[in-house]
């Protein structure tokens, strides 16, 4: 494993960690959605944003792997 991935995979467990803290304190449903008026049109679980955390990473490293 390269200083590279080390680096990216410590960040990508390092923001986990802090989206779990975060959880602790956010109510049990969060708006995810506004219009234009500024009105919540979606609303869903706090645990919802977990799931999204490795997506910037895997787009992050689907670009700055090297090509063979």
């Amino acid at each position: 494993m390269n200083k590279q991935t080390k680096i990216s995979l410590g960040l990508l467990l390092g923001t986990f960690l802090v989206l779990c803290i975060a959880t602790l304190f956010l109510p049990s449903q969060i708006p995810f959605h506004f219009d234009f008026e500024g009105k919540a049109g979606w609303y869903g679980s706090k645990y919802f944003i977990l799931l999204f955390t490795p997506v910037p990473y895997l787009i992050y490293r689907q670009f700055s792997r090297k090509r063979k």
